[in-house]
C-alpha cells in the first residue's frame, strides 16, 4: 500500500508542477477519473498549491529531501525562522496529499484501475492506411506525395489531409478506404469538398469520385464532418446499424463497433439519424445515442465530444471502461481493469488510490 501511495503523489506532485511524461499522463488521467472524490481532490490541491505563498519557491526543493531536513531540523529546535518557512513551504504540498490519502476511509481493499504496458515512446502521430480497390495498400504520412501521386493523380496531400480532386470516369463508384490505427489520426477532403476527420482505430469507405443522387459513406469508428452543401444530393454516413443523412452541416459520429453505444452529436446545421423505421432530427447541441434498444437524445456540451479533433482531452460524465477505451486507442496502449461487482456502482469502482 505505501508503494502506491508515493506512486500516486509522484504523479500529482509532477501533474502540478507540469512535469508529467506522455506514459504518466496515462496513469494520472486513470487515476484523477477513476472516481469523484479523486478529482474533487485533486482539484482543490490545485487550487491550494496555486494561491500558497511560497508556490514561487516550491519548484527549487525536492519534497521529501527538504521535509527529511525539516523533520531533523524540528527535533533539534533550529531557531532561523526564515530558512524553516522556505523548507515548510517546500514540503506543504506533499503532506497534504499524502494526508488526503493515508488517512482517508476505504470502504474496501483498494483494487488495480489500470496496467499501462511500456511502450518506447509517446506513439500518437499523423498517420493512415489507404487502401486501393484492388488490396494494395499505401501508407500515409504527413511527408508521402510521390508515390501516392504516382497510383492517384486525383489526390493531393497537403500534410494535414488527403485531398481527392473531381476525376473524370466511368459512371461506376469506385471505393477507397482510409484506416487510422491506434495512436493516430488523418484528415481527408473527399470530392465533393466535404471534409473528414479520423480518430484512432477508424476506417471510412468512400468512393474516389461521387455520382447518382446521394453521396454515401461507410464509417466503423469515430469521424468528425463538416458536409458540403448539396442541396440534390444528400450525404449519407452509414454505420453499423443506422446511418445519418444530411445536406450540408457538422457534426461527429462516435460508431465503434466494439461499444456499446454509438454517438451523433451536432454542432451544426440539421441531420436525421435513421434506424429502421424509426428517424430522429438533431438539432445544434443535440447527441443522439444509438443502442440495440432504439434511440434516445438528449443536450450536451459539444465541446467535450468534438475536443479530440484539436488534440484535446475533455470528458463530461464519462464511464470509467469508456474513458479507459479512448486511452487506449490515443496512447496504443492496453488498459486492464477489474470487474465490478453487481453492488457496486461506477462511481464508488476502485474508490481507493491504487493504480
Amino acid at each position: 500500500m505505501r508503494k502506491e501511495n508515493d506512486d500516486i503523489i509522484r504523479l500529482i506532485v509532477r501533474s502540478l508542477r507540469g512535469e508529467l511524461t506522455p506514459d504518466e499522463e496515462v496513469l494520472f488521467i486513470s487515476w484523477k477519473f477513476c472516481s469523484k472524490a479523486n478529482e474533487e481532490m485533486y482539484r482543490r490541491l490545485e487550487r491550494e498549491y496555486k494561491e500558497h505563498a511560497e508556490y514561487a519557491l516550491y519548484k527549487q526543493f525536492d519534497t521529501r529531501r527538504e521535509w527529511a531536513v525539516v523533520e531533523k531540523g524540528i527535533r533539534k529546535r533550529r531557531s532561523v525562522h526564515r530558512w524553516y518557512r522556505v523548507a515548510i513551504a517546500a514540503s506543504f504540498l506533499v503532506l497534504g496529499i499524502a494526508s488526503y490519502i493515508l488517512l482517508a476511509p476505504e470502504k474496501e481493499p483498494p483494487r488495480q484501475l489500470a496496467k499501462v504496458l511500456p511502450v518506447g515512446e509517446y506513439s500518437f502521430s499523423k498517420k493512415a492506411s489507404l487502401i486501393l480497390p484492388g488490396g494494395d495498400t499505401l501508407q500515409i504520412t504527413p511527408v508521402m506525395t510521390d508515390t501516392l501521386i504516382e497510383r492517384l493523380p486525383f489526390v493531393s496531400n497537403n500534410g494535414e489531409a488527403l485531398v481527392y480532386h473531381e476525376s473524370s470516369g466511368s459512371d461506376t463508384l469506385v471505393y477507397n478506404t482510409l484506416e487510422i490505427p491506434r495512436g493516430g489520426a488523418y484528415s481527408l477532403q473527399l470530392a465533393d469538398g466535404t471534409k473528414v476527420m479520423l480518430n484512432s482505430e477508424s476506417r471510412l469507405r468512400f468512393p474516389q469520385a461521387f455520382n447518382g443522387d446521394t453521396r454515401e459513406v461507410f464509417l466503423d469508428g469515430e469521424g468528425f464532418f463538416q458536409v458540403a452543401k448539396d442541396a440534390e444530393k444528400p450525404f449519407i454516413v452509414h454505420c453499423t446499424d443506422y446511418k445519418v443523412r444530411v445536406l450540408g452541416t457538422t457534426f461527429n459520429i462516435s460508431a465503434y463497433a466494439s461499444d456499446d453505444v454509438s454517438m451523433t452529436t451536432l454542432v451544426e446545421g440539421r441531420v436525421n439519424v435513421e434506424r429502421g423505421d424509426t428517424r430522429v432530427l438533431l438539432i445544434p447541441g443535440v447527441m443522439a445515442s444509438v443502442t440495440r434498444s432504439g434511440i434516445t437524445t438528449r443536450e450536451v456540451n459539444v465541446d467535450s465530444y468534438i475536443s479530440w479533433t484539436k488534440d484535446q482531452f475533455s470528458f463530461s460524465e464519462e464511464r470509467l471502461k469508456d474513458l479507459l477505451k479512448k486511452i487506449s486507442r490515443w496512447y496504443d496502449v492496453s488498459c486492464l481493469t477489474t470487474r465490478k461487482s453487481k453492488n457496486t456502482s461506477s462511481r464508488d469502482l476502485f474508490p481507493g488510490t491504487r493504480i
